[in-house]
């Protein structure tokens, strides 16, 4: 197959690293365009044919629509994926003109205009169909490559790890609030860079648990702090289907997690948690933290093939291969 994948925006979250992911695996077997910001460039195989877009253009502006539309008409795909509301509402003014079938991926469970009225969508979690509107509406969960971890040095303390960009849906204040009233030695890492710095610098200072709590900011070795450390905290508002789980379940000893979107599908009641009980739920994973690393272990030997990034490439060979033939006999 050829495949566009187009994503409209420039962070690299969670959310943006899957696409990376996913465009690298189908590479492998399909000649794959990602027309995207040039910040992602640097991320691709060379398997992958890359197309910078600029973004800092409006997405009514008719230039750009028009160079957009020329860089899918010359490749010639015989379907495009696209990624996030902007890429949506670029799609929806360009399919008239492109005959080509486009679906387009639910990231995440907000309810958001440019997913209604659509004829193909995937969503990633059973939470994300309820805002959704589609004629053929296809669910693939996200997945990861696999990667042998490394042990690191840690604080010889109970070690606590969290994920994910600094920003406020992550529920990092709640979280740091949560183990500041923690009685026995611990250390809270939080892996991740964001636009909330500077606000969870300062409640840590006012905590005075600079010496318990760090933010090293972005690492590539992610899968390394998952594998040393003893548990592994999800304290957000609002998910997806989190990357950060899925990494858990391949190299963490316990996780537990806020009951958010996918979460929910996957984890036991007993490793969910609302925000206001997480001091008293990190006190009780410790207490009986082999309990928890027992019944956690069967959560992975459930969903480790389910999860990996090869099932979820599988998934997307499938759907675009259905959607392609369903495109074809709506013209015939």
């Amino acid at each position: 197959m050829k495949i566009i994948e187009f994503l409209h925006g420039n962070e690299l979250g969670g959310m943006e690293k899957f696409c990376l992911d996913l465009s690298n695996a189908l590479s492998k077997e399909h000649e794959v365009l990602f027309v995207g910001d040039k910040v992602f460039k640097k991320y691709f195989d060379d398997s992958v044919t890359f197309k910078a877009l600029d973004i800092t253009k409006s997405r009514n502006n008719p230039l750009f629509l028009w160079r957009l539309f020329n860089i899918f008409k010359d490749f010639s795909p015989d379907i495009i994926h696209v990624h996030k509301q902007k890429s949506i509402q670029i799609m929806k003014r360009l399919e008239i003109f492109l005959n080509i079938p486009y679906v387009a991926t639910k990231h995440d469970t907000q309810i958001k205009k440019s997913f209604y009225g659509l004829t193909y969508a995937i969503v990633i979690s059973e939470e994300a169909k309820k805002n959704i509107e589609s004629k053929y509406l296809f669910k693939i969960y996200n997945g990861i490559s696999y990667e042998i971890p490394e042990k690191i040095v840690l604080p010889r303390v109970f070690n606590i790890v969290a994920v994910g960009g600094l920003r406020k849906v992550k529920g990092y204040d709640k979280l740091i609030e949560a183990v500041s009233k923690l009685e026995f030695p611990y250390h809270l890492t939080i892996l991740g860079e964001g636009s909330e710095r500077v606000y969870l610098e300062a409640l840590i200072d006012k905590l005075k648990i600079n010496d318990k709590v760090s933010l090293p900011g972005f690492r590539s070795n992610i899968k390394d702090y998952l594998y040393s450390a003893d548990l592994q905290v999800i304290s957000s508002f609002s998910e997806g289907f989190s990357l950060a789980m899925i990494e858990g379940i391949f190299y963490t000893k316990v996780l537990m997690s806020t009951k958010v979107s996918g979460c929910i599908e996957i984890l036991p009641t007993n490793f969910l948690v609302n925000e206001e009980d997480f001091t008293q739920k990190i006190k009780d994973i410790k207490e009986h933290y082999e309990l928890y690393q027992k019944e956690f272990r069967k959560i992975k030997e459930r969903y480790t093939t389910m999860l990996t990034m090869q099932n979820c490439l599988e998934e997307h060979e499938k759907t675009f291969k259905e959607i392609i033939a369903l495109d074809k006999v709506s013209k015939e």
